[in-house]
């Protein structure tokens, strides 16, 4: 490989291909690198794989115990370093240095996974800044000018932030494998009465927990709240693996071995789904970077046809 080389293979070698190259270099680790990008692991995989065919050499060996840079790797590396620097110095230079700071919640949701992976296709010079702190923290940030945006339910706005519905999720149930209702294809809400559900932190996620304690009213119970919160959507799920309770689940979720997906009677689709929002100050509706995840946002709820 000589970097230097002129011809068409240099010239397709975008922004885009070295960000997730230097990102997988720093992880070595097709999952963690992947959800630092916001995009799936087969399309960083995707991705990885023209690099190198444009490269004309492979960049990373992929063992049973994980990643590691080639001797090809490791001399591309400092190149592909230099090159993203430079871009992001010529942009500082001219007053450009774009940056999108927002908060998604949780780092392994798809749907601001989805929405922040059509951001970076489209604006491969800015630099996202992501966060997942929470919608409680998202208010304090925004209100203060340190964050552009967040993701978050729609329980979370308040009078004080501008938002757009991002899409409206259905949401199912999750359960042990062995659980009594795991034969069941439909679930009836209420035959959930008395079992222990896993939910988020107050501090992270109120609006949600909000929503599952009302579709639980609406059924004509209290949801018992089992008592240990975790930092992550997958987490959570695990504990339902282990088979010390239950849980509400987005359906863009995976669920882990150990667990099964249950559809809900009356199910929680429609007009009683998940009501994802993008929140931002309303000074700000004419930011660049307001602007642009707002863009992308209308942009993938076109592409994925969400409503």
């Amino acid at each position: 490989m000589n970097p230097g080389q002129e011809g068409s293979a240099a010239d397709d070698i975008d922004l885009r291909l070295l960000r997730y190259f230097l990102v997988l270099a720093e992880e070595l680790h097709f999952t963690r690198a992947a959800q630092r990008l916001f995009v799936s692991q087969p399309a960083l995989s995707n991705q990885i794989r023209r690099l190198e065919r444009y490269a004309g050499s492979t960049l990373f060996d992929r063992t049973t115990r994980g990643v590691e840079l080639t001797d090809a790797g490791r001399s591309f590396r400092p190149y592909a370093e230099r090159a993203v620097a430079a871009l992001r110095a010529g942009l500082a230079a001219m007053g450009d240095d774009l940056a999108i700071r927002v908060d998604v919640l949780d780092a392994e949701l798809a749907t601001p996974r989805a929405v922040l992976s059509r951001l970076r296709r489209a604006q491969p010079q800015a630099r996202v800044v992501v966060g997942a702190e929470g919608s409680v923290s998202q208010r304090r940030r925004i209100l203060a000018g340190d964050l552009d945006a967040g993701f978050c339910g729609l329980g979370a706005v308040t009078p004080d932030l501008a938002y757009a519905v991002v899409r409206h999720e259905p949401v199912d149930l999750i359960l042990p494998a062995g659980h009594r209702l795991a034969r069941r294809r439909r679930v009836p809400f209420a035959d959930l009465a008395g079992e222990s559900f896993y939910l988020p932190n107050e501090g992270l996620a109120p609006e949600w927990n909000a929503f599952v304690a009302d579709a639980c009213h609406r059924a004509g119970f209290e949801p018992v709240r089992y008592a240990v919160s975790t930092a992550t959507a997958t987490a959570a799920l695990d504990l339902v693996a282990e088979g010390v309770c239950v849980t509400l689940s987005l359906r863009s979720t995976p669920h882990p071995a150990g667990t099964v997906r249950r559809r809900l009677d009356p199910e929680l689709s429609g007009e009683r789904a998940y009501a994802w929002v993008l929140v931002w100050h309303p000074d700000r509706a004419d930011a660049e970077a307001v602007r642009l995840i707002r863009q992308a946002v209308a942009l993938t709820r076109r592409e994925e046809e969400w409503t």
